[in-house]
């Protein structure tokens, strides 16, 4: 009799850790959310002290850590020193680097003119200063925008701890910047702020390749204030750079541009840190042309998702998740620390969730997202599992899925965890 009991007991279990496990996700409450936040600042903040202040393994013979943002900061000094055009001649910034470091270690720099312009600010610090001041500053950035977004501070902290961006942070890389940017650009059209939001966009340029899918945001949209506060920026900025830099370095830069390319192909930078459906194709041993045909197609129904987002919707919700998403499926150039950029439509969706509900597994998707965030290059480099452009694609999926039910009766979860029918 007993063993009828716990027999027929066991599909109600069952039932009731899908539903509150996997479909209303539950158990991701704000307290376990933010003990699980203070734990990450805690461990980013010590290590970066450790990486920066004492002698480790990133470091070269004579203590210069070797990470991405050794190239910004001598980019920034190559402009100081009235020689800018040095960073975009790979065999001269080589050498550069090698008299610093005392290694071989080098780092590419391919970024336009206006980024080396910014560095050029943090260059006026010692290295290690400028690191921790770069990352500082830019994250706080991002934190503020978060906090634009969700209207709550404990959010917003506990957004920017996230593991992509303690990975942004260790390498000293610029995703929060460029995810600060494009969450100022979506708050500024949310708000009807649209010329302040054309000037984020315009110094989004420092990464153009995360903007391929905004003019088409922009024109399905018709807003026509913001794609000219955009065009007018973008030319303000690069003729500053080149006011201040000389246009000589502008025509250096575009001769370069081949390098990044053939970088690319011949995996100069290697495939499992990229996050690009191209990166993932090669991994699984495709050809350049086979892995450039796929991205292509996942490059193309991006942009009509995007196209359909922002042309049938006016939720910021459903077109960040969109966007955001379909910029990291869009470009086949894009590595582990920009999955930052998630950060943005995260943000807005946690704002709706929290207000109106969450729809089914919604919740235990951001959890993956957010999860695996940094842990997409060692899966692709130590087992061979590309699963990194899965993740912009689940956030761009849960947008198209909120388009939908805007259209039709979904099924939400509230803060109680109770489920309920929802109308659009």
């Amino acid at each position: 009799m007993a063993l009828a009991d716990e027999s027929e007991a066991r599909p109600g279990l069952m039932a009731t850790l899908w539903q509150r496990g996997v479909r209303s996700g539950d158990w991701l409450t704000w307290d376990r959310i933010g003990f699980a936040g203070l734990c990450s600042g805690v461990g980013l903040t010590l290590g970066l002290i450790w990486m920066l202040a004492i002698p480790n393994s990133f470091g070269s013979p004579n203590g210069i850590v070797l990470m991405d943002y050794l190239s910004f900061w001598l980019a920034g000094q190559q402009a100081l020193q009235g020689t800018p055009e040095l960073a975009y001649i790979p065999a001269e910034f080589a050498v550069i680097q090698k008299e610093l470091s005392g290694t071989d270690t080098v780092f590419g720099f391919f970024y336009p003119p206006t980024f080396q312009l910014l560095q050029s600010l943090f260059a006026f610090l010692p290295y290690k200063l400028a690191f921790a001041a770069f990352v500082v500053v830019t994250t706080g950035l991002l934190c503020v925008a978060c906090r634009m977004i969700t209207g709550n501070w404990l959010f917003a902290l506990c957004l920017v701890l996230v593991p992509a961006c303690a990975n942004n942070a260790f390498h000293g890389q610029n995703a929060a910047l460029t995810a600060a940017l494009y969450a100022f650009f979506l708050i500024g059209v949310e708000r009807n702020r649209l010329i302040w939001a054309g000037i984020a966009l315009g110094v989004l340029t420092i990464k153009p390749q995360l903007g391929i899918l905004i003019p088409i945001a922009l024109i399905a949209s018709q807003n026509w204030r913001t794609f000219l506060s955009a065009s007018v920026t973008t030319l303000a900025f690069a003729a500053a750079s080149a006011a201040v830099l000389g246009l000589g370095v502008w025509q250096v830069f575009w001769e370069q541009a081949p390098v990044a390319s053939a970088m690319m192909e011949l995996g100069g930078v290697e495939w499992g840190k990229m996050i690009s459906v191209y990166g993932s194709a090669r991994l699984m041993g495709a050809g350049h042309l086979t892995a450039m045909s796929v991205q292509a197609v996942f490059a193309l129904c991006s942009a009509a998702c995007v196209w359909l987002a922002w042309r049938r919707s006016t939720d910021m919700t459903v077109r960040a998740l969109v966007l955001v998403g379909g910029a990291l499926l869009v470009t086949p150039f894009a590595l582990s620390y920009d999955l930052t950029l998630l950060i943005v439509p995260c943000a807005f969706l946690i704002r709706e969730g929290l207000k109106d509900g969450f729809l089914a597994f919604e919740k235990v998707t951001l959890f993956l997202v957010i999860g695996l965030s940094a842990s997409t290059s060692p899966l692709a480099i130590w087992l061979g599992l590309p699963v990194a452009p899965l993740l912009p694609l689940l956030v761009l999926l849960l947008g198209m899925r909120r388009l939908g039910s805007a259209h039709s009766g979904s099924e939400v979860t509230g803060i109680d965890g109770k489920t309920e029918a929802v109308s659009g």
